[in-house]
């Protein structure tokens, strides 16, 4: 089917552009394929900008291809409707597998309240880009330590000094796999879980989380 099921409360999104939920492993996934105009997963509104501390995690596989792809983009366009309507970001929160090469070619996490300019990005990069196979990811929003914190398969990978506020973002578009920028390309790739928590997870928490693995058991319904 279409409906990604949110298995511990009410935040039930739907897959977008033709992929559908099926199994990997016999269990749920959603396959994304890519490109100009491809599949990604729709989330509910707002459920970023109603936090304060959050953390942001995935378990994915990356397909690879071109950069500027998106795990996760939270925010608006500057579309004049901006729900559902990429142009250029506005607000936003992303995490992107890859960055082009002027960029460095790294995994990247971005914030922002007005659009791409480097001066208005809070910026946080990876050393090395994303692999292309079962990777755990996470993004730790910390508003009250002031940092954005950067894990990859339960360890850090890099900092950055943060002095944000999700409540500021305008998160009409809740994505996975899809940017609010419309010259980024769908991400290639599949989706294993994906999970926001209203907390900055301590790196103990995010090791915890790593070593259980997608799908755990203590989910299941």
């Amino acid at each position: 089917g279409t409906v990604v099921t949110d298995r511990v409360g009410t935040a039930h999104g739907s897959v977008k552009g033709g992929a559908s939920v099926s199994q990997v492993g016999g269990k749920g996934a959603v396959v994304l394929a890519g490109g100009a105009a491809g599949s990604y997963v729709d989330l509910p509104n707002g459920v970023l900008s109603a936090l304060t501390n959050a953390t942001v995690e995935a378990w994915v596989t990356w397909g690879g291809g071109n950069a500027w792809q998106r795990i996760f983009d939270f925010g608006d366009s500057t579309n004049a409707t901006p729900e559902d309507n990429p142009a250029n970001g506005k607000s936003y929160l992303f995490l992107t597998p890859l960055t082009d090469t002027g960029a460095g070619g790294v995994m990247r996490a971005v914030y922002s309240l007005t659009g791409g300019a480097a001066a208005a990005e809070t910026r946080l990069d990876a050393s090395v880009a994303m692999a292309q196979v079962l990777t755990h990811v996470a993004l730790v929003v910390d508003s009250a330590g002031g940092k954005l914190i950067l894990y990859m398969d339960g360890k850090s990978v890099g900092e950055q000094t943060y002095a944000g506020d999700l409540g500021s973002i305008n998160d009409v578009n809740c994505w996975l796999g899809r940017s609010q920028y419309n010259a980024d390309p769908e991400m290639t790739g599949t989706f294993h879980d994906f999970r926001i928590y209203k907390a900055a997870l301590s790196p103990l928490q995010i090791a915890t989380s790593f070593a259980g693995g997608a799908d755990p058991a203590f989910l299941a319904k």
